[in-house]
């Protein structure tokens, strides 16, 4: 996943960069607070493509100008704390976006060059045509067939009118000639003028049929060139409106390409931003489950911990009993052990003193006192026999011992 910044690090880090010796120059201020009002319009996370594409629409709608060099600067300042993966991923769809406007250019620029060359030759065409029309001095109309067949008819019927008007004309002046002549020179000069006569309308009518013949061939060629100009003209015509229609169709077909390119970006924008949303809300929900689950967590914790504390306290107390308890039986044990031993050595010195014959009084030479023997047993038949006291105590002593041993032996297995 790409980095974000957030909205600190971005006006920052282009606070830095605009800042020259404590202050910052109109045209940057206005690029700043450009900036920022497109930052506080921006929904969601400020990504690098994000940030860079709302730095150009800033530096578009920024009142005063900022320069290329000084742009690239501000973005390199506030992208800084990204990638350089991510730099040269923005770099590099810069640098597309460069070469796909330059393309777009070449091709604007080459398709004017056409349009012009094409004018051009559309009016060079058409001052020819013009000029043509000038030279002939006939007004060429898009004749139709029936036209044409009239302009002929009109064309012959001109000629005829024409020939026989200089055919009679020729006559008058053969025969006014020829009066003339019969006057003045009777009958040869008559027969002269006569065959002169004859021989100018012979002339006339040659020379009347060979214009009419020229004025045929000339209707005929110039009614040819104008078919041949209406034709060029149709099929120029024809020709431009279908480049015409065939350039508004592309215009078409490229407006509609743009409008559904931007259609879909804006779809997908939209999408994404849905996605995001939709993943913002998931990792939200999964965040609050997390964090209720830590805390049934932590409270089931505390309660085994409490529980422990007081299952530790209960068995520390029990332990404490137990060893009081061991050392109250201890005591008592060794009490009575030593009651037995005293009783038994008491026993041990009655029995002593009922088997040991009486000694002598000896002096004592430290102090020079007699000692006093024990007085004379009164009625030794009545006491109970020493045997038998004597394993009495002894039993008491065993039974005493072993009852410690239990006790010592419990206390140790409870307290384990």
């Amino acid at each position: 996943m790409s980095a974000a910044l957030n909205l600190t690090e971005i006006l920052s880090s282009l606070q830095d960069e605009i800042t020259v010796d404590g202050a910052i120059s109109t045209e940057h201020r206005s690029f700043y607070t450009s900036f920022r009002a497109q930052l506080d319009a921006h929904p969601g996370a400020f990504m690098a493509p994000d940030i860079q594409r709302l730095m150009e629409v800033a530096r578009t709608e920024m009142a005063g100008e900022i320069t290329d060099e000084e742009f690239e600067l501000f973005s390199k300042a506030v992208l800084s704390k990204i990638s350089t993966k991510e730099l040269l991923e923005i770099e590099t769809k810069e640098q597309e976006e460069k070469r796909s406007a330059a393309k777009v250019a070449e091709m604007v620029r080459v398709a004017e060059e056409e349009a012009r060359a094409k004018v051009e030759e559309e009016y060079r065409l058409k001052a020819e045509a013009e000029a043509r029309e000038k030279a002939a001095a006939v007004v060429v109309e898009e004749p139709t067939p029936v036209d044409i067949d009239s302009l002929l008819e009109e064309k012959a019927q001109s000629a005829a009118e024409e020939a026989k008007a200089t055919v009679e004309q020729a006559a008058k002046e053969a025969e006014a000639a020829a009066h003339k002549a019969e006057e003045e020179t009777r009958a040869q000069l008559r027969k002269d003028e006569h065959d002169k006569a004859l021989a100018e309308i012979e002339a006339a009518k040659v020379a009347a049929q060979e214009e009419t013949a020229r004025i045929k061939a000339e209707t005929a060629a110039q009614i040819q060139e104008a078919k041949e100009a209406t034709e060029r003209a149709t099929a120029e015509a024809a020709a431009r409106t279908a480049e015409e229609a065939a350039r508004r169709q592309a215009e078409q077909e490229l407006e509609d390409a743009k409008r559904q390119a931007e259609q879909e970006l804006e779809d997908a924008k939209r999408q994404a931003e849905q996605e995001l949303e939709d993943a913002k809300r998931q990792a939200e929900q999964e965040l609050v489950a997390a964090q209720e689950a830590a805390q049934q967590a932590q409270a089931e914790i505390e309660r085994e911990e409490a529980s422990r504390k007081q299952a530790q306290a209960e068995l520390d107390e029990a332990r404490r009993l137990a060893k009081a308890e061991l050392e109250d039986a201890k005591r008592q044990a060794e009490a009575e052990l030593e009651q037995a031993k005293r009783e038994a050595e008491i026993e041990r010195l009655k029995l002593e003193a009922l088997t040991t014959p009486e000694p002598e009084p000896e002096i004592d030479d430290s102090g020079g006192k007699l000692v006093p023997d024990l007085p004379p047993l009164q009625d030794a038949s009545s006491l109970p026999p020493p045997v038998v006291e004597e394993s009495n105590n002894m039993a008491r002593i065993l039974i005493a011992v072993g009852l410690v041993v239990v006790v010592v032996g419990l206390a140790a297995v409870f307290l384990l």
